[in-house]
């Protein structure tokens, strides 16, 4: 077979995979739990980032109003907010790689098992 022909062979193929996946509804309907967990990983990230943010940009206030003395509570408290920040960034970023990872492994199942099928078809047709 000529290389054309296994290029446009692959191309049916995959166009029939999405269309057999497309058919299959998997959706998830309103409960799909990767989606909420994806939701709320990406506002905790944002919040996380904007609490650290934040914290850094009054860490360099915390000096008094002749800039000469600094307030260690002060700093020592925004210390404590950009890893309280830094902290909810980082389990956000989990909760997002985790959904995304899922939703990955999830669509390659499908994937796989599609392409048992037609390999099994293959082998009862011959």
């Amino acid at each position: 077979m000529s290389d054309t022909t296994d290029a446009t062979g692959d191309s049916s193929r995959l166009d029939e995979f999405h269309d057999e996946v497309s058919k299959l509804r998997a959706s998830g309907g309103r409960a799909n739990p990767d989606r909420w967990v994806f939701r709320i990983g990406l506002i905790l990230t944002l919040a996380g980032l904007a609490f650290t943010v934040v914290s850094f940009v009054l860490t360099g206030k915390a000096y008094d109003t002749e800039g000469t003395t600094l307030h260690q509570s002060n700093h020592l408290d925004l210390i404590v907010s950009a890893i309280f920040g830094l902290s909810l960034t980082l389990i956000g970023l989990v909760m997002i790689t985790i959904s995304s990872f899922k939703r990955f492994m999830r669509y390659w199942l499908v994937r796989l098992v599609y392409e048992y099928r037609e390999q099994t078809d293959r082998v009862v047709g011959s």
